[in-house]
């Protein structure tokens, strides 16, 4: 009888172990395959942002780093300490700009570019951008708003208009 109740004891112990280790991602007990609805996305840019990229590139002529669909939250810093941060982080979450120039010797941000789009006229949206605008230029980050895409020399004088090039 006590043999078996050492054995009980011993068994509960391994099955612990192995359900622990198992949580953890190591051990030799194997884990089920997690489901994971995710897909490689084809394009990261729309036709139209594709074609203004390539516009960008030239008119820029490799004088800044050009990134693409960038979160807010990698261009702008939260200030100060305190339970307010969580509510002005929630404000600038989930929020990107369509390309940002980076300077190449500091990695910093120099001049966001918005390709507005007819979407951009929906009132929702007008609210948005007037946020994050006023983010921007409260943070001292010209924006510069194009509505279509320029041929290189005009968004090359747009972009000079904003930053010096």
């Amino acid at each position: 009888m006590e043999k078996i109740l050492i054995l009980g004891i011993v068994l509960a112990a391994l099955g612990f172990i192995a359900q622990f280790l198992n949580a953890k991602g190591g051990g030799a007990v194997a884990k089920k395959e997690e489901w994971l609805p995710y897909s490689k996305k084809t394009w990261l840019l729309t036709r139209a942002e594709r074609e203004f990229f390539s516009v960008l590139e030239r008119a820029v002529a490799g004088q800044y780093y050009i990134f693409p669909q960038l979160a807010l939250d990698k261009i702008v810093m939260l200030e100060g300490k305190g339970s307010l941060k969580g509510g002005y982080r929630n404000k600038i979450d989930q929020k990107s700009v369509d390309f940002a120039l980076f300077d190449k010797q500091s990695i910093s941000p120099v001049l966001i570019i918005e390709l507005d789009d007819y979407t951009h006229q929906r009132p929702e949206r007008q609210i948005r951008d007037g946020f994050v605008d006023r983010v921007l230029d409260h943070c001292n980050i010209p924006i510069l708003h194009i509505t279509s895409v320029p041929k290189e020399e005009e968004l090359r004088t747009q972009i000079g208009a904003k930053i010096s090039l």
